[in-house]
């Protein structure tokens, strides 16, 4: 049965600034278990960890409602776009036959009390999540087909949270004001 609500979901997601379109998704439930490519790989990205799917939806919607006038829409179309990236994720752990986390623990959520301060948690989010994802595609080492639909997920992954990452810190180097501001947040944000 089509899940028709999901696919308009998907494709409003698809068509907004905050996706990068340069790189197409990939469906998942062509993955097979034993084929590649462990469940267990993707379990961090959809439970509680500092970089997870749903720390970054519950962080940036929070940040969407605190700092409505100041970054909210920003915030509030890349939670979108993370709640995409859970479902994909999601879907493909069914698909290698895993299990889904257990309820979910927010002690990774963090707001921050300005919108600078905002920025620049949700900044070094993304920075370890790419990190994240990088490190799953290098554990990829099969040559089958669930592997090389996983490496295109983990591709569509990174270069939207690379996406996110250059919108956060161009908004980020505005509100800054100054550049030495700016150069140290960046530090911060990379450590």
């Amino acid at each position: 049965m089509i899940n028709y609500v999901d696919k308009m979901a998907d494709a409003l997601v698809d068509v907004l600034k905050y996706s990068n379109q340069d790189v197409e998704w990939v469906e998942p439930d062509d993955m097979k278990p034993n084929d590649g490519v462990q469940p267990e790989w993707f379990y961090p990205a959809i439970e509680n960890a500092e970089y997870s799917e749903i720390t970054a939806i519950l962080q940036y919607t929070q940040q969407e409602a605190v700092f409505e006038d100041e970054i909210g829409e920003l915030m509030l179309g890349i939670a979108l776009v993370e709640m995409k990236h859970y479902a994909h994720i999601r879907d493909a752990i069914v698909a290698l036959g895993g299990t889904l986390p257990k309820p979910y623990d927010s002690k990774n959520v963090n707001i921050g009390e300005t919108p600078v301060e905002a920025l620049t948690l949700a900044a070094h989010s993304e920075v370890a999540t790419i990190g994240f994802y990088k490190s799953v595609k290098e554990r990829i080492t099969a040559s089958t087909p669930t592997a090389d639909i996983a490496r295109k997920l983990l591709a569509k992954l990174i270069a939207d949270e690379s996406l996110h990452l250059k919108l956060l810190t161009r908004q980020l180097k505005v509100m800054a004001g100054d550049d030495k501001k700016y150069d140290e947040l960046m530090k911060k944000i990379l450590d």
